[in-house]
Formats: C-alpha cells, structure tokens, sequence
C-alpha cells in the first residue's frame, strides 16, 4: 500500500528547537488500544477550520489529512509534548499504526470517517496556507467521544499549540 502522510509540520526560520528526538516518558501498551482494532457503528464527520494564531484569519483546512488516535496515556503524551510543545520525540510504536484512522479533507475542509469503534479520540489535523512566499502551519485537536451507532458532527478548530513553540511534529504511516 502507499504511503500515508498522517500529519506533518515544519519549524519556522526563527525557531532554535533541536532535532535531537527526546524520549518518551510513556510506553506503548498494546492493551489500552485493543477496543479500538474492530469496526465500530459510529461516524464522525465535520471540517476543519482555523484561526491563524499569527494572521487572525480564518483557515480552511482544504486538502488536510487528519487522525483519529485513540485516547490513552500514549497519544496523550503524543498530543501534550508533539502537538502542544512542539518536541520531536522518538518514532512512535510501530503497532500504533493500525489503532489510528486518517483520512483527507476535501476542498472545503469537510472530512468523515466512519465505522468508528465506541471510544475516546483526539481529531487531529494540521491546517497549511500561504501568505506571500511563506507557508504557515498550524494543529487543530479535539478531544471527543464516540458511541457506537452515533454520528459525530464538528467543526476541527481548537488551537492547542502553545504560542511561541516551534511545530516538529512528524507522523508518517509507511
């Protein structure tokens, strides 16, 4: 199968953040994922928009791939120190791979998955646009619950970046 981009970043021009991976402080525990291997009922589905933290614009997310992780001490720290920090910690587990869900927005920012397993999620997505001859980046990430039968509506726009703090996120599917 090809490779699939889960989310990317890139550090700014400015940034002094180091590309010497830090490590985890949290193991990955096969246990915590294992509800989340089957097909579920649920759906979630919605778009993903934001507000530039550096231009106060609006943001729609055309084209962004976005993940569903699901909620344990793990991807906890994932989204904490990756997301929220900007560290660029160790490679993730490679048995992480099959307890995410990604998927591609369209052109109007609009994403769905569907047979979501019952559970707690981070929706995560990276949102890129142009100003001038730069490229800016910015997360989204919701934390949701999903119930098996249920449809899931939402707007992806909540920043959980820390201002100030570079983007080195990586998470690459191969």
């Amino acid at each position: 199968m090809a490779v699939a981009i889960i989310a990317f970043a890139s550090i700014s021009s400015s940034s002094s953040a180091s590309w010497i991976p830090a490590r985890r402080g949290v193991s990955f525990d096969e246990r915590e994922f294992a509800r989340y291997s089957a097909s579920g009922s649920g759906t979630v589905e919605g778009q993903i928009v934001i507000r530039g933290e550096d231009d106060g614009q609006r943001h729609v997310g055309s084209g962004s791939d976005l993940t569903l992780l699901p909620v344990t001490p793990y991807t906890t720290e994932m989204v904490d120190r990756e997301i929220r920090n900007g560290e660029n910690l160790t490679s993730s587990d490679t048995r992480l791979r099959k307890y995410l869900r990604a998927t591609k927005a369209d052109g109007n920012g609009s994403f769905a998955f569907r047979h979501v397993p019952s559970g707690e999620y981070y929706l995560t997505g990276l949102v890129s646009w142009y100003f001038g001859e730069d490229t800016y980046y910015q997360w989204a990430c919701e934390k949701i619950t999903v119930r098996e039968g249920q449809t899931v509506r939402l707007t992806v726009s909540r920043n959980v970046h820390r201002a100030g703090r570079p983007y080195v996120v990586f998470w690459r599917l191969e």
